[in-house]
């Protein structure tokens, strides 16, 4: 409680200029939380610089974790979380998805900066939210957006395809579960509300500006393995076929992830290539058959 009022009583601060490469920093962590850079995990800390590519994961117990962007846009994690910044996602031709982040699962609560609008890219739905606050929950059997404030347009998810748009005012609630596609409502399920994280009520200023010139370097804690990002490989296409180049060298040098991936080769076919290129090099010609002229004799 203290610290919670401590941090109501910081000024508001302005947008700030992070070093080159970083996407956002971590500015409060109320529980665990860590990281996954290329193969290697990482503990996180508050101060700690987020890349393009890092993934960021919540545990159970986890309060809390924000997240603050250069531009002023912030995102408070929740527990059980797994979200990948700047994903490059796969998609189609001309189909257009938020590429700030991508929410794995989770909670997740979203407040644009003033004119930037705040967006996540999902398995279930997309959201854009150009003003206002959003909250919400997504995971393999629901998806929950609440407007909390403002408005949001969102583009409802089927197999990896978007299956319709939907727009919510203030207040509104979009709610799906299983294969449904989902419906308006006036307000957010009692549930939702139920199973919010508490630190989401709260409304905290942001405090990128105290580690602009403050960097904290994550702790390493080891090379991943398969279990440690089986949700990433095992994700929807247009998420993990990108990230195949960004794991190869585990590969090819673990043999026990190696094994993994072979079992598990229908959840993710596309490493078939990279553990057996063999079977994908081109077919030599074939002989010709059939008599042979023979030229005739003068």
């Amino acid at each position: 409680m203290f610290r919670r009022a401590m941090l109501l009583l910081t000024c508001w601060l302005p947008a700030v200029t992070l070093a080159a490469g970083a996407e956002a920093v971590v500015t409060i962590q109320e529980g665990e939380a860590s990281l996954v850079r290329g193969v290697n995990r990482l503990a996180i800390a508050e101060g700690v610089r987020l890349h393009r590519q890092d993934v960021v994961e919540t545990g159970a117990s986890t309060g809390l974790l924000r997240l603050e962007f250069a531009d002023g846009t912030i995102a408070d994690l929740g527990p059980d979380t797994a979200i990948l910044l700047a994903p490059r996602l796969r998609v189609a031709r001309g189909e257009r998805r938020p590429d700030r982040l991508y929410l794995l699962r989770g909670w997740i609560k979203l407040t644009p900066a003033a004119g930037q609008p705040a967006a996540f890219a999902s398995p279930q739905v997309d959201l854009q939210a150009s003003e206002g606050v959003t909250v919400s929950y997504v995971s393999a059997a629901e998806s929950i957006v609440f407007a909390e404030s403002g408005g949001a347009e969102l583009t409802v998810r089927q197999d990896g395809k978007a299956a319709a748009r939907v727009s919510l005012r203030n207040g509104e609630a979009h709610a799906r579960r299983g294969a449904a596609p989902g419906d308006v409502q006036p307000r957010p399920p009692a549930d939702m509300l139920e199973r919010m994280p508490r630190a989401f009520r709260d409304s905290l200023p942001a405090r990128i500006g105290r580690y602009q010139d403050q960097e904290v370097l994550p702790q390493e804690r080891g090379t991943v393995d398969y279990d440690a990002i089986r949700p990433w490989l095992q994700a929807e296409r247009a998420v993990r076929l990108p990230l195949v180049n960004r794991w190869k060298p585990l590969a090819e040098d673990d043999d026990a992830f190696r094994r993994q991936l072979v079992t598990h080769m229908r959840a993710h076919p596309e490493w078939d290539r990279v553990l057996f290129p063999e079977k994908y090099l081109p077919r030599p010609p074939v002989a010709a058959s059939g008599p042979v002229a023979v030229p005739a004799s003068r």
